[in-house]
Order: C-alpha cells, then sequence, then structure tokens
C-alpha cells in the first residue's frame, strides 16, 4: 500500500518595520515595481521591464515586457487594507499549481508586523519548499529597507 504523503508545512517569515501600518501596506502593495527583484525574481529575467499588484479583489499580480507581453503570476484572492493581502501564487505555472501568500499586517510598538505565509506547496509539485525559504526574507527586507532605510529586525 503507497504511503501517505506529509502536508509539507506553510512557510512563515515576520518582519518589524519602521512605519505606521497604511504606509507598510502601500509599500507592499503600490510600490511593488520599485522594490521586487524583477531581475532575479520572474519569469522573464532581463526581459522583464515591471511588475505590478492590481489592488482589488480578483486583480492580477503579474510582470510585463517592454513589447507589452504579460506572464501572470497569481490573483488577488482578499483585499483588505490595511491589515490583510492574499493572493495565488504561480509564476511560470498553471493555474492548477497555484500557491497561496497571504501577508498580514498589525500594528505593533512604534511600527508594524508584516507576516508573509506562503502555502499550497503539495498542490503545486514544489518538493523542496524549505530551500526556498530564504527567498522571501529577502522579499521583504528589500520591500520595507528600499521603502524605510531602516534595517529590519526578522524574527523567525
Amino acid at each position: 500500500m503507497p504511503e501517505k504523503s506529509k502536508p509539507i508545512e506553510p512557510l512563515v517569515h515576520t518582519v518589524w518595520v519602521d512605519c505606521p501600518i497604511a504606509e507598510a501596506f502601500r509599500i507592499f502593495t503600490e510600490d511593488f515595481a520599485e522594490w521586487w527583484p524583477l531581475q532575479t525574481h520572474s519569469i522573464s529575467k532581463e526581459d522583464a521591464e515591471r511588475c505590478t499588484i492590481e489592488p482589488w479583489l480578483g486583480g492580477r499580480v503579474f510582470e510585463r515586457m517592454p513589447d507589452g507581453k504579460e506572464e501572470e503570476w497569481g490573483a488577488i484572492i482578499a483585499w483588505e487594507p490595511p491589515g490583510r493581502l492574499e493572493f495565488t501564487w504561480r509564476p511560470g505555472r498553471p493555474e492548477d499549481r497555484r500557491e497561496t501568500v497571504t501577508v498580514e499586517f498589525q500594528v505593533e510598538a512604534d511600527g508594524t508586523q508584516v507576516t508573509l505565509l506562503h502555502r499550497g506547496w503539495s498542490r503545486s509539485g514544489e518538493p523542496l519548499c524549505a530551500l526556498r525559504t530564504p527567498e522571501w526574507n529577502t522579499v521583504l527586507n528589500l520591500c520595507f529597507a528600499a521603502a524605510t532605510r531602516q534595517q529590519l529586525v526578522a524574527r523567525y
């Protein structure tokens, strides 16, 4: 009898940023193209020109090339500014192999705690999700370091 595979645990990353909650949400969403490492974290790599999060339920997360071609990375499935954003995640993969990313923003002390939860690895067919752990840390640090010019305190 085949052995049942264990569910793959979600990845969770939390950072504290030195800005109000509404600003942290705006930085993550509206300024997405300013901080996302498009040359290394995109489908088209050096051919990618811009990436965008469309700010509404059902909006897309996508990249655009100079010729206007677009590659979809996912879709917004929860839009609750300034507290929560959730989107499907499937850069370069078919819709049925999508994962889910939830980003929550909470007021903490004089700043904001941002928690990113990436789940659905078994559906994506991504068996080595633990190897991807540093990527979200890098991306979150780029996001808020570029905007606040502050050293972030990562919490694991």
